[in-house]
């Protein structure tokens, strides 16, 4: 079968429309052709259910996006129409597979379908009540604002690394040192470029242990530390200010407690709704079916493949 390179270009026509006014196109619109077979708009449209509902937007702003996914949508419908001609269509476990695809696809959407029509709930209400039962240990955590410079190890053996940091560590200490001119100048650190070597508020636990550890010896704002040996090589630490630990806010804490409190509700729902079917009086298990699909382990066998593969050299 020849392909126009790559199929972007036989995207571009049927796509445009839809990239340039975002509407939807009629079902039928063909986007991708190769004599009878056809992918069309409602092929798309199909494959876009597997992305939350709040997201879907977002997602068809990117030309590359959609077009991979109706590039996808081609590929595994030409490789499914030689499953077809090859006969494993055919196979009645493949053909049961097929139904459970299907059936979970269903499932899903049903569990959608009652998410939405929830009946109406003051998420609000909720949530303070939660804040006024939780609040004990809705705690802000520590955070501190230091400034880094990090001499790493790529080009440098250990003691090199070691000694520059020493030079770097006596020019930050020097009167009147600019510590951020240092950082940019001296500082290996890959995210320098974004934040110039400041790094604002953070959690000390975002911090490798040694630094972290450091960092919590560092009371008056404009210390500088000694250079603090890890993994990563040598840092430097400039300690600019430390906020305590604080009981956090109604405000602060709001959306995620309604959002938990949202999940909640749904998740009842779903698991009486399941309750419901599996203790209905009709359902019969036929438990001693079920267990002759179990295939009988022998436990010695168990243990001379594990002795086995101890035994077998590593490489």
């Amino acid at each position: 079968m020849k392909r126009n390179p790559p199929i972007f270009l036989a995207l571009a026509m049927g796509l445009a429309t839809l990239a340039a006014s975002g509407a939807a196109l009629a079902p039928a619109t063909p986007l991708i052709e190769d004599g009878p077979m056809v992918v069309d708009a409602a092929d798309f449209e199909g494959n876009m259910l597997r992305i939350p509902e709040n997201r879907r937007s977002e997602f068809r702003t990117g030309y590359d996006r959609v077009a991979t996914v109706v590039d996808n949508i081609f590929i595994a419908r030409n490789l499914a129409a030689r499953a077809r001609q090859a006969g494993l269509d055919k196979d009645p476990a493949v053909q049961r597979r097929l139904q459970q695809l299907q059936e979970g696809l269903l499932a899903d959407l049903y569990v959608q379908k009652l998410e939405k029509e929830a009946p109406a709930v003051n998420l609000e209400q909720r949530a303070r009540e939660v804040f006024k039962l939780e609040q004990a240990r809705m705690t802000k955590p520590e955070e501190v604002y230091v400034q880094h410079i990090l001499i790493g190890l790529n080009g440098r053996t250990r003691e090199m690394a070691a000694e520059r940091a020493k030079e770097v560590y006596a020019k930050a200490k020097a009167p009147g040192a600019d510590f951020l001119a240092l950082a940019d100048k001296y500082s290996d650190d890959p995210d320098k470029r974004r934040n110039g070597g400041d790094l604002g508020y953070n959690s000390p636990n975002a911090f490798v242990p040694p630094v972290r550890d450091a960092i919590t010896k560092l009371t008056r704002k404009g210390d500088v530390s000694q250079p603090i040996e890890s993994e990563l090589g040598f840092h430097i630490i400039r300690f600019v200010d430390r906020k305590p630990p604080q009981p956090a806010k109604f405000e602060d804490v709001k959306d995620k407690l309604m959002q938990a409190e949202k999940e909640k509700i749904n998740r009842a729902r779903v698991d009486a709704l399941v309750q419901e079917i599996r203790g209905s009086k009709t359902v019969v298990v036929h438990r001693e079916n079920v267990e002759k699909l179990v295939v009988p382990v022998d436990p010695k066998e168990l243990e001379r493949k594990a002795a086995e593969a101890a035994a077998a050299p590593t490489r």
